[in-house]
């Protein structure tokens, strides 16, 4: 009988979420259903996210010029504002992420209907993919705001900014297509994962390479630069060499040549999703160059206080 109760006891422990999905789960279930019609995307959740987001970004901007004392209305200025911006939701967002992957029921699995795994977590999952929704349509919003040209009254948006829209928009379908027909989700979370792993290191990187031209007599910020760099790339370079197209040949062949991957998403939509993920992975290959190169140079800096960034970034230091 002690036995019994005993596993009765570990298998109800079992079933309770980790303590990092509580928000997660409260927050989601407590926030008011607003369906875009035909889909299960709760629009009140992802604004909610979004406004969370710009409030974030609106403080961000005013500790960097009025805390960190960096000129106001500089490029260098706006743009590590909103580095900090995703540098700090991936922080709060990967380990979320990762825990519920570890904890889907059966098991981690790419074309996983939503109906496997217990009520706390699809509630979890639902949370972090509408809050990642909300990301996108925040940093969609905010490109348009960063380039916005009084002179022509729109965005002047460059082919970069184009393409980060195009990627949100992709993300934002495969989220949405995986929760209509209630499967695949596992493999949109899988991705996300991945890709935003590294977010906090590359927009750390990303803050330290402008505040060492804003400072260039701090000897520790050039010291943290030097090692946020490296450590940045010997990360990057496996999790989109490696890792990335592991994870992505896994679950091409889940959802494409496994019985189950067909009977429980839509093929069509399967099909869909495919040059989105493999997409964003060869997009990547600039970047795992460069990384390379950097692992290469050891400590020696790519991105020092001499780097050129263009005449858009120049900043004429004057002590403060």
């Amino acid at each position: 009988m002690g036995s019994d109760s005993t596993q009765k006891a570990a298998s109800a422990g079992a079933d309770q979420p980790p303590s990092i999905l509580n928000l997660w789960i409260s927050t989601y279930r407590n926030c008011p259903k607003l369906y875009i019609p035909g889909t299960h995307l709760n629009l009140a959740y992802i604004l909610a996210s979004t406004a969370v987001l710009l409030l974030a970004r609106q403080l961000s901007d005013w500790i960097f010029v009025n805390i960190f004392l960096w000129p106001a209305a500089a490029k260098m200025t706006m743009e590590s504002a909103a580095c900090a911006v995703s540098g700090l939701q991936a922080t709060l967002f990967v380990p979320s992420l990762g825990a519920c992957l570890l904890t889907a029921k059966p098991s981690y699995r790419p074309c996983g209907k939503m109906t496997d795994s217990q009520p706390w977590w699809q509630d979890a999952a639902k949370a972090l993919i509408h809050f990642c929704t909300g990301y996108m349509l925040y940093d969609s919003i905010m490109l348009c705001v960063d380039t916005w040209d009084a002179a022509t009254g729109r965005p002047n948006l460059s082919s970069a900014d184009l393409m980060f829209i195009g990627h949100h928009f992709a993300t934002t379908f495969y989220m949405a297509t995986a929760l209509l027909q209630g499967a695949g989700h596992q493999s949109a979370m899988i991705l996300m994962f991945l890709g935003e792993l590294t977010s906090p290191l590359m927009n750390a990187h990303a803050v330290l390479k402008f505040a060492v031209k804003i400072h260039p007599d701090s000897t520790l910020i050039y010291n943290a630069l030097v090692y946020s760099e490296y450590i940045f790339a010997v990360v990057y370079l496996p999790m989109r060499a490696v890792l990335g197209p592991l994870a992505a040949a896994h679950l091409t062949y889940d959802l494409l040549l496994t019985k189950e991957g067909r009977l429980n998403c839509f093929v069509f939509i399967t099909l869909l999703w495919m040059p989105m993920c493999w997409g964003v992975l060869f997009g990547s290959i600039p970047w795992i160059e460069e990384t390379w190169e950097m692992v290469q140079d050891g400590l020696t800096l790519k991105y020092g206080p001499d780097y050129d960034y263009g005449d858009e970034y120049i900043h004429h230091h004057t002590d403060l």
